[in-house]
């Protein structure tokens, strides 16, 4: 049973049991309305039973509001780790500028994890960078120039992975974006001018 249907289905039996302790309680009071005292305990009575009621339907929903916090934590965590790892396995292949059949399977290996997680953004955007990496790599190496190409892409790959971790967390304006994106690309392009 999902959550919501438990949480209606608490709801409804709350709200049934709410009408009818409200008339026994009634029915309770006036027929003991000669005795003041007996109407004041059962008064005393019926507001500890709603203060339970109340009480319960909130924990319940506080209950609910945690355990969702605590699922995004965990699925913005795995999300890190494997963008993470995604950069660090590039930094490598680009760093010995060769690739080799493992290369590949890793490569397919970080692309099933990202299938799990990754925006669609995030997958279109990757989806060219595979391309342009298979265009890259076909003589197994990774030179100068085939580098380049692959860190402008995955300049374009750092802005989707940005939004994807900050999603519902800080909505920016549109020109927002756009200078932020533009920002990667220029110091991307700023690096690339770097001939050590």
């Amino acid at each position: 049973m999902s959550l919501k249907n438990k949480n209606l289905l608490i709801m409804v039996l709350a709200v049934a049991l709410s009408i009818i302790t409200y008339f026994l309680f009634r029915e309770m009071y006036y027929s003991n309305s000669d005795f003041p005292y007996s109407q004041e305990i059962l008064a005393a009575l019926i507001g500890t039973v709603i203060t339970i009621l109340i009480t319960s339907l909130l924990l319940n929903k506080q209950t609910e509001v945690e355990m969702l916090k605590e699922e995004n934590l965990k699925i913005l965590e795995l999300k890190a780790s494997i963008y993470n790892e995604l950069f660090s396995y590039l930094e490598k292949v680009f760093l010995k500028q060769e690739v080799t059949k493992s290369d590949i399977i890793k490569l397919k290996l970080i692309n099933q994890k990202l299938s799990t997680i990754a925006s669609i953004d995030v997958l279109k955007i990757f989806e060219k960078f595979i391309e342009e990496f298979n265009l890259a790599t076909k003589d197994k190496k990774i030179l100068g120039d085939d580098i380049d190409d692959l860190l402008e892409i995955l300049s374009s790959l750092s802005n989707a992975i940005r939004y994807d971790l900050l999603e519902g967390k800080h909505v920016e304006k549109a020109s927002e974006k756009s200078e932020i994106f533009n920002q990667i690309l220029k110091n991307t392009e700023k690096l690339e001018k770097n001939e050590v």
